[in-house]
């Protein structure tokens, strides 16, 4: 079955339903996105294109990959004793030391050590090659405008000592634009209001054109922050993974190498500089007990040659020696209080501990070394951040609280040790003081001699002590360990990561298939026009009668659906003898439709005629090729009989044309004398067709549905608008219209097959 019709062709209620579930044929939906087919192809196509031209064009791009070892932060332990190097040997937080080394003091670094702002390229087969290291020659830039800055400059070698430097469209003034092009002798300084350079030549120039970047420092930390990763090897792992990405594999692995080495020379220079500091304190006090050391021994020398005493008795010995034990004990608690109020000082001064001199601090505190470790960190953290961004970014402020908060919990943790170191000092003074009661009571000659003997074992002691923290810290100062150690060293590998030639082809071709489908979609959604079936049926309450399919050479199937539709009158207990063949507009097939309908009723047997009733705009003689004359208008009017106007076709067919338009088609219809033509014609034929202008142009079509038994109103598919059913519906309501029935024309038949199936 090759359409279908409405089996109750009784009264019905026109119009708009109070509710239309709009019921989308997955299959239907498919056949209608696919009528788009060739915008579908074309936008497939173009994304496609686009995608191959950017995978092959676009430069690969090379990852550098290298292992690196981090045992402690930025810098490393300078001396046991010391507080600030202690806290400077605190390992830092992997986190914090990610961040330091992407960091943009850390680029500005690097840069330092290793400038690539400027790019070398040629081009060759429409695609630029860059040098790098292989470019006959360099660029010393001193400035250039923001203008210029990453436009190619073009250098053309003239000779040996001259080249041709040009630039296009540089902005002179507003709406205003020069080109330089200028030349020039190597080693010479290029000076102009955009830019001002030197171009150094390093070996031959081939007379072929070259070209040049300029990028500035600024520009360039971004470029490296961004370009750089960092990863840990394993969550427990003390081992950092960093990865850098460039187009060319040579500075990738370079870039690497200079970071590493710029983060191992950092800490190399914070070592050297505490324990430089450190060495400073001691030679302070070693200078002052060299002093007084060697005042005691002359004075000891002085007495011992002046005395016959030459050595203390057994009593006057005890007590000497441990007086001057307690007495160094003492030296070293008020050494480490004094650093420790030092250290204090300078928490509430609220000054940063970056450079204070906290000298040999013998048994200090772990919690205190622990915290001005983090402490350490934490300003080297905001240091790096503060390149970056201003003190009122979130980050800013969540390491000022971060440092708010250690220095609260240093400050009462020196305190802690302050009042723990003054009962230390109050034990050792009371010791001393029972000694000294005890030596008191000595001879006075021998306690002359104990107390000069004593004096002297304390100075030479505090003066070893000295020495060999100075020692210690000497050799901190001239060792060159930073605590981090290259595991494995910038390696690019051979092929490129990036692009994925074939996995942007892949996704080109998808995504432009997907984007097709989608503006498909879209278009059927937003579209106006009929498609489907569900078109109609989700718009309108009136009946529909049949689908004809579009010809495309398959005549045959259009036919059948007709003679579906004529087999239902045939069978209908209320057969319609006069059938009037409309449409909404012009153009939607109306006469098509009724003349190869005639047909196929002549062709089953049953006597037919055609009327066409568009006498203000004929279309059926045009089809058929015949006269107009003569026909409807001039037999209503009364100048020519039915046997006049009759005309048949080789299909066996009776037809009359529309005739001559007349001056008054309406009041032709109004009269008497149609309805006494239509009665006589239904004593001879089983179907009279009336073929009538559109609905709602004209009044015409209003009249003729009123007298005929079915009123056929034609829609072509993809040609008639939504908006032509709601007219009907409004046309055929205020009218009070019955037996009113829709044929959908010029379907596709992969649309109406599924319909068929549903129904």
């Amino acid at each position: 079955m090759m359409a279908y019709t409405y089996q109750n062709n009784s009264t019905f209620q026109s119009g708009m339903p109070d509710h239309i579930e709009a019921e989308v044929d997955l299959k239907e939906l498919v056949n209608s996105i696919l009528g788009y087919k060739k915008s579908i192809i074309v936008v497939t196509f173009v994304i496609t294109l686009f995608s191959i031209y950017f995978a092959y064009f676009s430069d690969n791009v090379y990852q550098a990959d290298l292992s690196m070892e981090v045992q402690g932060g930025l810098v490393q332990q300078s001396s046991a004793n010391d507080f600030l190097t202690n806290a400077m040997g605190v390992k830092s937080s992997l986190a914090n030391t990610i961040e330091l080394l992407k960091s943009r003091y850390m680029a500005q670094k690097t840069l330092e050590k290793i400038y690539i702002g400027n790019r070398y390229f040629i081009k060759e087969d429409y695609r630029k090659i860059e040098l790098y290291k292989r470019s006959p020659f360099t660029v010393k830039a001193e400035a250039i405008s923001q203008e210029l800055i990453g436009r190619e400059f073009t250098l053309q070698p003239i000779d040996e000592k001259k080249f041709r430097l040009k630039i296009e469209d540089i902005v002179v003034s507003e709406g205003k634009k020069n080109n330089y092009d200028h030349v020039h002798e190597y080693g010479s300084l290029i000076s102009t209001p955009y830019f001002r350079f030197t171009v150094n030549k390093l070996g031959g120039l081939d007379k072929r054109d070259f070209f040049f970047t300029i990028t500035p420092n600024n520009m360039m930390y971004t470029m490296i922050q961004s370009s750089l990763s960092i990863g840990l090897s394993d969550e427990k792992s003390t081992v950092l993974k960093l990865m850098y990405r460039d187009n060319i594999p040579e500075r990738a692995q370079d870039i690497l190498q200079a970071i590493s080495e710029t983060y191992a020379e950092q800490s190399v220079f914070y070592n050297s500089s505490s324990a430089e500091r450190t060495l400073k304190f001691i030679d302070e006090q070693l200078k002052a007990i060299n002093e007084a050391l060697q005042n005691s021994a002359s004075n000891l020398r002085d007495f011992k040659s002046s005395h016959i005493l030459i050595d203390l008795g057994s009593k006057a010995s005890t007590v000497s020696q441990t007086l001057s034990q307690y007495e160094t004990q003492k030296y070293e608690i008020d050494l480490q209080e004094n650093t420790l109020k030092h250290l204090l000082d300078y928490i509430k001064s609220n000054k940063e501990l970056i450079g204070v001199d906290m000298g040999p601090v013998t048994g200090s505190s772990m919690a205190i070394t622990t915290l001005m470790g983090k402490l350490q960190e934490a300003y080297t953290y905001r240091s790096s951040l503060s390149v970056d961004f201003t003190e009122k970014h979130p980050s800013m402020i969540k390491a000022n609280e971060q440092i708010a908060s250690l220095k609260s919990a240093l400050k009462s943790t020196v305190e802690s040790a302050l009042r723990s170191i003054a009962q230390r000092k109050a034990n050792v003074q009371q010791i001393i003081n029972t000694q000294k009661a005890t030596f008191e009571t000595l001879p006075e000659e021998e306690k002359q001699l104990a107390q000069l003997n004593r004096s002297f074992l304390v100075n030479e002691k505090i003066y070893e002590y000295l020495l060999q923290k100075r020692a210690e810290t000497s050799i901190l100062e001239s060792a060159t360990e930073s605590g981090v150690r290259v595991i494995d060293s910038a390696l690019t590998g051979d092929a490129p990561i990036q692009p994925h030639r074939k996995v942007m082809v892949i996704i080109g071709l998808v995504v432009g298939l997907l984007i097709g489908l989608l503006q498909a979609f879209l278009r059927f959604l937003i579209s106006n026009k009929i498609h489907t079936i569900s078109d109609i049926e989700n718009n309108t309450m009136i009946p529909i009668y049949s689908v004809l399919p579009l010809f495309k050479g398959k005549k045959s199937l259009y036919e059948e659906a007709l003679r579906v539709l004529l087999t239902k009158f045939e069978f209908s207990s209320d057969r319609p003898k006069t059938i009037m063949v409309t449409s909404s507009v012009r153009g939607e097939g109306r006469t098509t439709t009724a003349l190869e309908f005639a047909k196929v009723i002549a062709q089953s047997g049953k006597k037919v005629i055609l009327l066409d009733m568009d006498m203000r705009s004929s279309n059926v003689n045009k089809k058929l090729e015949i006269q107009n004359q003569i026909g409807m208008s001039t037999l209503l009017s009364g100048k020519n009989t039915f046997e006049e106007v009759l005309q048949c076709t080789d299909h066996g067919v009776d037809v009359v044309v529309a005739g001559p338009l007349p001056t008054n088609p309406y009041e032709l219809m109004m009269s008497q004398s149609l309805k006494n033509v239509l009665d006589e014609l239904m004593k001879h034929y089983d179907y009279i067709l009336l073929e009538s202008p559109p609905v709602g142009v004209i009044a015409d079509a209003l009249v003729l549905m009123r007298i005929c038994d079915l009123s056929l109103i034609v829609f072509k598919a993809d040609y008639s608008k939504k908006t032509f059913i709601k007219n009907v519906n409004r046309f055929v309501d205020e009218h009070e219209l019955k037996n009113v029935g829709i044929i959908l024309n010029a379907l596709e038949l992969k649309k109406i097959r599924p319909w068929i199936k549903k129904k």
